[in-house]
């Protein structure tokens, strides 16, 4: 485990436990328009890609869905196993990549990439969003979500890569953090190919959408 990798793992794991319980919790009782969008579509099998502490893999398990999640962290994917077991519910979790998920061909109905592709560079969210159209069956979904860039992103010292990214520094505590400001511009070419069916910014200004994967052409 190296570079944003390496981030993600001691992020989480210098987290206090404690305070996850309480998030996991409102978690699972949210999510009412996703879910219902999932089921009008026919979607029973979900997975929850770079699922931190859990709060879709929860939230979808607690309104019936069969949900399989992973994270590149070993702690973020304890964490979920622990939110799971608290609430009785049960999902399979592992540590895995985005870019390397090792689910077959079609494994799912739908998947879900929460606030992780503006944390890959953009060759490796092209990378990551081709390994989930992988797993996900033809005409399946997709719900993908981005952070819209606050002062602090931006102020904090860091690297410029060619590609946009922001690679932060060792002067700050998001040393090897990587983020890549992701407007409507950058959305629509990364998404290319993929029918919108749903979309919406909450009140923090992060952009939610739910995409149709298309079958391939006979």
């Amino acid at each position: 485990m190296a570079g944003a990798d390496l981030y993600w793992e001691s992020s989480w794991a210098a987290e206090d436990p404690a305070q996850f319980p309480a998030c996991q919790e409102a978690w699972s009782r949210s999510c009412g328009d996703i879910a219902g969008l999932f089921r009008a579509h026919g979607v029973e099998t979900v997975c929850d890609g770079a699922c931190g502490f859990g709060a879709y893999t929860l939230a979808l398990a607690a309104k019936g869905f069969s949900v399989s999640a992973f994270d590149i962290s070993p702690t973020a994917a304890e964490l979920t196993r622990q939110g799971l077991a608290r609430l009785g519910l049960a999902a399979e979790v592992k540590t895995a990549s985005l870019l390397d998920t090792g689910y077959p061909d079609g494994r799912f109905d739908a998947a879900v990439a929460a606030s992780v592709l503006d944390h890959l560079t953009e060759a490796d969210a092209q990378r990551a969003l081709a390994e989930l159209r992988r797993i996900v069956k033809p005409g399946g979904l997709l719900l993908v979500s981005f952070d819209t860039p606050e002062e602090e992103d931006v102020s904090l010292e860091h690297e410029v890569l060619p590609d946009g990214s922001f690679l932060y520094t060792q002067a700050t505590d998001r040393a090897g953090m990587l983020f890549r400001p992701c407007g409507r511009p950058e959305r629509t070419a990364l998404l290319e190919g993929l029918e919108t069916l749903w979309e919406r910014t909450t009140a923090g200004g992060k952009h939610l959408s739910i995409h149709r994967i298309p079958a391939p052409r006979s």
